[in-house]
């Protein structure tokens, strides 16, 4: 499993990725139960996990240049492929506007990047 870093959601539900199982998990203490996710993509390893306010769950991919965008009610993942080798560690979602928006630090490529969902 290899835990990584994580939040917790305003239902008090702590989301975390899961590096070795290449997985999204959530543990939710109203009821002492972990669900998870699999990601689509072989060997993702995700390395942070950050819910939003509308319910999505966001994480990126240590090896793949891919985040991730998960819908916990459908298990429904969108996977969004970055324009260069990334290396993620950290995920930020910004709510401020329509809808969420991630940000990611490229370790690799000194850069930042911002996924905005079309959708």
């Amino acid at each position: 499993m290899e835990p990584r870093r994580g939040h917790v959601d305003e239902q008090n539900r702590m989301w975390f990725a899961e590096y070795g199982a290449h997985a999204i998990a959530m543990f939710d203490p109203s009821n002492d139960k972990i669900t998870e996710w699999v990601t689509p993509t072989k060997w993702d390893s995700p390395y942070d996990v950050v819910p939003a306010k509308n319910g999505e769950v966001w994480t990126g991919s240590m090896h793949t240049d891919l985040v991730t965008r998960l819908d916990p009610k459908t298990s429904t993942m969108t996977q969004y492929l970055l324009p260069r080798t990334t290396n993620i560690r950290r995920v930020f979602v910004e709510e401020t506007g329509r809808r969420p928006v991630l940000w990611v630090g490229s370790n690799h490529g000194a850069s930042i990047v911002r996924v905005e969902p079309l959708d």
